[in-house]
């Protein structure tokens, strides 16, 4: 049985990832697997993540604050604070930050499985400015469920 958890602004797990930061509020781990969710925060010109599909899971988006462009699908959507967009399994999507200012999402997965060790393993692979390789990143991606698609 998983505990009740209360996180406060800034509070829970993150990791730096170049000049994002993810912070896990809720793992499989603390959720018997059915969901994850993370707060992403982008710092303004920041390339997110490259389209790519989940074959396993849903992925949700809900922007809380700044502005957010978000591939779906071959389309691109930009999304403003309190839009949410649902991911079906075998979409492609991707998201960025081209505005001026920093923008937060929420991410939610589900199932949970162990996602936010796919964010701590990009954090580590490009700490310190290191600039992974495509087979390091492609072996990460594959290992949990993420599948690179060609950019639209």
């Amino acid at each position: 049985m998983s505990l009740p958890i209360i996180l406060q602004p800034g509070e829970g797990e993150s990791v730096k990832i170049r000049t994002s930061t993810c912070t896990f509020k809720a793992t499989g781990e603390h959720t018997q697997g059915h969901f994850g969710l993370f707060e992403f925060v982008m710092e303004p010109g920041t390339q997110g993540a490259s389209p790519h599909i989940h074959k396993e899971l849903t992925e949700m988006f809900y922007v809380v604050e700044g502005e957010v462009e978000l591939v779906l699908d071959g389309r691109r959507v930009n999304a403003t604070p309190k839009t949410f967009i649902l991911v079906p399994q075998n979409t492609p999507h991707g998201f960025s930050n081209p505005g001026t200012t920093p923008s937060t999402l929420l991410i939610l997965f589900c199932p949970a499985d162990s996602r936010e060790q796919y964010f701590q393993g990009l954090a580590e692979l490009t700490k310190d400015g290191r600039e992974p390789s495509q087979q390091e990143l492609l072996e990460l991606m594959q290992k949990f469920d993420q599948y690179p698609v060609p950019k639209v």
